[in-house]
């Protein structure tokens, strides 16, 4: 985990938020807006994985999921990822923060945060149907519509089924292009509720000037580590949050 890596326009960190955008919370007088949320759910898949075997957790590593089996953050911060997607600027394919500097949304950012894989291939997204090996098969469905491209439907999409045709390249496509390109078309079309909510949420609080924070009751700031999913707690990302009070 490097703080300070992402790219913004004035210091090398960007300051804890400072107006009630990113936590969600309403000064006097704002209107009360009515959101939908993704399907996204952080808790089900981190408690599916932490029951996982030694063999199942090698399954996942063949396919370049292993960061994704020591998630640490079991929960998500909604309104964090509503505001980001409102902020989303598509013609730079950046977060514009406000007085605060950029936050890009490319393969690199997907990668520091969720250390997906990022093989040379594209991920075969589209509509097909298919069947694949049993395990391998489910768990990637389950990451995909829990966790790198929910939506707002309860079912998993058919766009899924290419994918599982070729689950001995899974580790060669390039998940860190899918993860961002998901996010860039959904808010270009300002659909909000859709894409990678666990990388918006850990994108953001990484980037922040965390010397001002108090972890108090959390054991301290998110241990370093090369991908952020493996090192934030959910207590962590409210600890940076709380700073908007």
């Amino acid at each position: 985990m490097a703080h300070g890596d992402h790219q913004n326009d004035d210091d090398d960190f960007m300051d804890p938020p400072q107006n009630n955008q990113a936590t969600g919370r309403r000064k006097e007088g704002d209107e009360k807006k009515k959101r939908i949320h993704n399907r996204a759910s952080q808790e089900r898949p981190t408690t599916l994985t932490g029951r996982f075997t030694d063999d199942q957790k090698g399954a996942a590593a063949e396919m370049g999921m292993q960061a994704l089996m020591n998630v640490r953050c079991m929960n998500l911060v909604n309104p964090v990822c509503d505001w980001l997607g409102e902020i989303y600027d598509p013609a730079s394919r950046e977060f514009v923060i406000p007085g605060r500097g950029r936050l890009p949304l490319n393969e690199e950012s997907v990668f520091c945060t969720l250390g997906v894989p990022r093989g040379q291939m594209k991920v075969p997204y589209e509509a097909m149907t298919t069947h694949g090996d049993v395990f391998k098969m489910k768990l990637l469905m389950y990451l995909i519509s829990a966790v790198f491209a929910p939506t707002t439907s309860l079912r998993p999409s058919n766009k899924c089924f290419p994918i599982l045709a070729k689950l001995k390249n899974v580790k060669n496509m390039n998940w860190c292009k899918f993860i961002a390109d998901f996010l860039h078309n959904a808010f270009s079309s300002k659909m909000y509720q859709k894409g990678c909510r666990l990388h918006l949420m850990l994108m953001y609080v990484d980037c922040l000037d965390l010397s001002t924070v108090d972890f108090t009751g959390t054991g301290g700031p998110p241990p370093t580590h090369k991908f952020d999913v493996c090192a934030w707690t959910i207590n962590d990302v409210k600890a940076v949050l709380a700073a908007d009070s």
